[in-house]
């Protein structure tokens, strides 16, 4: 159900503490203001982002909102002729973009005033208490939440028991964004440390904006394939021992594949040692052809594939077909080996599953 209008002016207010330079949130919210008859608050915020268009460098900005002000009759003549005069002085010089301050939002800076507020629409408004489970880790759901007031504490239950706390995230971060996007089960969970005001998109209303803005729609999926790294680095087995920098480094570094139902992962004796793969999300097959007879395993979640060491290289003529839909994290092989060579636990996991693995496809 799409925001009435009170709802959505709570939800532009609080994008504008969250966002407090974005333009394509404070123009809306002022016309909205308008229309509802506050214009003494449209007039502020209006002076308010002329200031701050004016201290950040952005003279031309500044001179447009001190042009709102003037349509709405704010009468303090002085104030606005030093502003005016002071971004005259400085237009010639304004060379930077406005995302440079980074204070906007980033999700929505590719759309019209219009299509950010046709999307935000979309949203609905959810108030959490502290101590609130927004999301649990392995359910299945594909909502997406924006932070508008509070704090959500991420953490995850990895494979080990172990309880992991990731991130906290602030108002104006997001999150849900992978369960959404890639339609899986939920990779951590979230919980509000503090009273919260979220608002929630539907995956279908996700959709849509990656269908409007491509820009908008690459962005979110550079979030979504670090969180997804990230998920990777705290929960397989072989980085159990690994410390926070290096898994890091795994985040900052790794690739996130696709793959169909029926498309390899590996085809016969190819032979890749620039890298190494981690199977995370999806089933796939092992098989193998020898003296006309074929051989075919389960290829498990989070096994690892790649021909960066002897060991890791699959027997002759086979090949990893997905079964279904597939994603995997490509990783270079320099992270492999300096791993390897640090962490004995991720090598002994390395070297117990490849053999293990490979005896299995023997004839």
């Amino acid at each position: 159900m799409a925001l009435n209008e009170q709802e959505l002016m709570e939800a532009y207010h609080g994008l504008m503490q969250a966002y407090p330079e974005d333009l394509h949130i404070a123009r809306p919210l002022i016309q909205m203001l308008q229309a509802r008859g506050d214009e003494d608050e449209a007039r502020e915020l209006a002076l308010k982002m002329s200031r701050r268009m004016l201290a950040l460098g952005y003279s031309s900005y500044a001179l447009a909102f001190l042009n709102i002000c003037q349509q709405l009759g704010y009468d303090d003549m002085q104030e606005m002729a030093a502003i005016r005069n002071m971004a005259e002085l400085t237009l010639a010089t304004e060379t930077h973009a406005l995302d440079d301050a980074g204070q906007i939002f980033k999700l929505i800076e590719e759309l019209s005033d219009m299509e950010s507020k046709d999307f935000l629409k979309q949203g609905t408004l959810l108030h959490v208490a502290e101590g609130t489970h927004v999301v649990k880790q392995d359910e299945t759901s594909e909502s997406f939440y924006l932070i508008l007031e509070g704090e959500m504490n991420v953490h995850m239950i990895a494979h080990d028991g172990n309880h992991v706390d990731l991130v906290v995230l602030k108002k104006g971060s997001f999150f849900g964004e992978v369960a959404c996007l890639y339609h899986l089960p939920r990779t951590a969970n979230v919980t509000a440390s503090s009273d919260a005001t979220l608002l929630t998109f539907s995956g279908e209303a996700v959709a849509s904006l990656i269908e409007t803005s491509p820009v908008a729609g690459a962005g979110l999926m550079r979030v979504v394939k670090r969180r997804m790294m990230e998920s990777v680095a705290f929960t397989h087995h072989a980085f159990r021992e690994v410390e926070a920098e290096d898994r890091e480094w795994v985040e900052d570094e790794a690739e996130l594949l696709e793959f169909k139902a029926g498309e390899a992962l590996v085809a016969p004796d190819h032979h890749d040692k620039l890298f190494f793969y981690i199977l995370t999300f999806g089933s796939a097959e092992l098989s193998r052809t020898v003296n006309g007879q074929t051989i075919t395993k389960p290829f498990a979640l989070d096994e690892m594939y790649g021909d960066v060491m002897p060991l890791m290289s699959l027997p002759s003529h086979t090949s990893i077909t997905a079964l279904e839909r597939c994603l995997v994290c490509k990783i270079p092989a320099e992270i492999f080996h300096a791993f390897y060579n640090a962490y004995g636990s991720f090598g002994h996991w390395v070297e117990r599953h490849a053999n293990r693995r490979n005896e299995s496809l023997e004839a």
